[in-house]
């Protein structure tokens, strides 16, 4: 019977550094290329080739600082070849990388010149393989030293492509070089124990105490690494304190009814944006008139783009006196970069110098990390809400942004403002909202009316009659979801057939006929509450904050009775009626349309 070969534990040793490099790279494509070259001949005719070429720029580098190294990996190919006989792979990973590795970093300056120089030092700390082999190429312990010397040089093209491997690379390589510097540090201070083992008499505790050295080194370096990116983040982030906008979006999807918004996704024009590859439907404009609900879309656009990195903000009249294009800028940068090492790294290892007080050195800093990522979606609702200088100039550069970075969607939700359409008219794909959701608003209605009918036990020809008042109100919006809250809050803490036919009989013909039937009502409300109503109203609108419940609740009783005591908690919406809402602690106005 045949009997099975023993393997070879030189040769599982280096198929274990080629699988090892080969999970590192994590590009199959990649490493194919790498093992297209066979031989040191095929470096030098990439190097001349090379030369030939910047001597035609005028800008010829000394590329002849590599020779020691080529040197070096060429007498280490001689070595094994002989005497460990390693399949051709292992030749193809010593010539490849570096041929590839030279010809990406020649296409800028300060990277050839990093490549060379560190591959100089490198190449100085190699060994005279053929000298040190022929004197103990018999003894297998030395043999498995090259395996060792074998992952060195794997872990420096490892470190090295990987960076050459981003994308745009070019555009942070001062920021990140140096960190990549300190880790190919670690594999010089290895070649150097190695040659050491070369050089002494070698015992099995030595190799395995070498192989353990290495990997606790590279383990303690990358965890030192992220701790110390971690802490300089965080330290950046909390000196620049920038906005998310998370809860307001985990508010407004709690308002969304199930099936509103679904025509955005099948829009023709929201599927060209959402592709990305079409450079005239980069930037898509969501306009409207007040209330139809293009704020609850723009949440729903951000579910719908959950193929992409998504940023966002969702501005607000009732934040208007704190955003400005910069705070909304440093929101969109730290969403960017909250869990993307890489891109953390690109933060922190770049001048920061006025990026805390210049729109400029910002929109700079997020375009670099735009460019240094895929396919981004930056989507921006509220933008007429804010104090109109501020948002042309926010407007204006992210238009700036999506035409530098190729690979960044721009979304503006807001009203067709003058100022905003002479900026979005000309280069945005435009979709009108409120001549798109009339059936959205119909299942609103519906949904609502279905709640409010459960929680009420109407006669059944009382509930009949009530719904044959409400089918007429969805087309009564024109549009306008807010028309359609305002009217369906009217009723909302009725009981009374003849108050609902009262409030639902003859709508109002529009948001403002609505908003006056409510100011009416507080006309019609005693002296004591009328007066009470007025000052929460006021306080609302000139407050330049948002007050909360407890400052106004104080306020009205300092103002109404000269105390300081609240006996019991107020209803301000039932007091005032729809046109205010409370939001989480603080109370305001449904909308900034009531307050024009």
């Amino acid at each position: 019977m045949a009997t099975v070969p023993d393997l070879d534990p030189i040769q599982i040793a280096f198929a274990e550094a080629i699988r090892e490099f080969k999970s590192k790279l994590k590009n199959d494509q990649l490493y194919a290329e790498i093992l297209k070259t066979k031989s040191i001949d095929e470096v030098y005719d990439a190097t001349d080739a090379l030369q030939a070429e910047q001597a035609k720029q005028g800008r010829l580098r000394h590329l002849s600082k590599i020779k020691p190294f080529l040197e070096g990996l060429q007498g280490y190919a001689d070595t094994i070849d002989t005497f460990v006989q390693v399949k051709p792979d292992v030749l193809a990973l010593i010539w490849g990388p570096i041929k590839l590795l030279i010809q990406w970093a020649a296409s800028l300056t300060q990277s050839i010149d990093a490549l060379v120089n560190t591959a100089a030092e490198i190449g100085e700390l190699l060994p005279e393989f053929k000298l040190m082999a022929a004197m103990f190429g018999n003894n297998e312990q030395v043999k498995l030293v090259l395996v060792l010397f074998f992952q060195d040089i794997l872990d420096f093209y490892a470190v090295a492509l990987k960076f050459f491997g981003l994308p745009h690379w070019r555009v942070m390589f001062e920021a990140l070089w140096p960190s990549q510097k300190e880790k190919i540090k670690i594999v010089m201070d290895h070649i150097g124990r190695h040659t050491n083992l070369m050089r002494n008499k070698v015992r099995l505790e030595h190799l395995r105490e070498e192989y353990e050295h290495r990997q606790r080194a590279f383990d303690h370096f990358e965890a030192t690494q992220k701790s110390n990116l971690r802490q300089e983040y965080n330290i950046i982030k909390t000196d620049i304190s920038p906005r998310f906008y998370d809860a307001e979006l985990y508010r407004i999807r709690g308002q969304v009814c199930t099936g509103t918004g679904n025509w955005l996704r099948q829009a023709s024009d929201f599927k060209k944006w959402l592709n990305g590859d079409d450079d005239s439907t980069r930037i898509l404009w969501l306009c409207g008139i007040p209330g139809a609900g293009k704020t609850h879309l723009a949440a729903m656009a951000i579910n719908f783009a959950i193929s992409t990195r998504t940023t966002f903000a969702f501005l607000s009249h009732a934040n208007s006196t704190s955003t400005t294009a910069l705070s909304v800028v440093h929101s969109l940068i730290f969403q960017l970069t909250s869990d993307d090492e890489g891109l953390q790294a690109i933060l922190c290892g770049s001048n920061r110098e006025n990026l805390k007080n210049s729109l400029d050195v910002a929109i700079g800093f997020l375009q670099t990390l735009l460019n240094s990522t895929g396919l981004v979606s930056i989507i921006i609702d509220g933008v007429d809400e804010i104090d109109i200088c501020e948002r042309e100039k926010l407007l204006n550069k992210l238009c700036e942004t999506s035409t530098i970075c190729k690979k960044t969607l721009l979304l503006i939700s807001s009203r067709a403002e003058h100022d905003i359409s002479a900026i979005l008219g000309q280069i945005s794909s435009t979709i009108r909202v409120d001549t798109h959701n009339a059936a959205s608003i119909q299942i609103f209605v519906d949904d609502w009316a279905q709640t409010w009918f459960s929680a009420h036990d109407f006669l059944r020809q009382d509930k009949s009659e009530i719904e044959g008042l409400l089918a007429p109100l969805s087309l009564k919006a024109k549009g306008m979801f807010l028309y359609a809250k305002v009217m369906l809050r009217s009723i909302e803490e009725l009981d009374n057939l003849d108050e609902i036919r009262n409030e639902l009989r003859v709508l109002p013909k529009d948001l403002d006929e609505a908003y006056g039937r409510l100011f009416e009502k507080i006309d019609r409300k005693s002296e004591i509450i009328k007066k009470k109503c007025r000052l929460i109203l006021g306080w609302i609108s000139c407050s330049p904050t948002p007050l909360t419940l407890l400052e106004l609740e104080q306020a009205l009783v300092v103002a109404i009775s000269d105390t300081s005591r609240v006996s019991s908690p107020l209803n301000f919406v039932r007091l005032c009626g729809p046109i205010i809402e409370v939001v989480g602690d603080n109370i305001q106005f449904v909308h900034f349309t009531v307050k024009e």
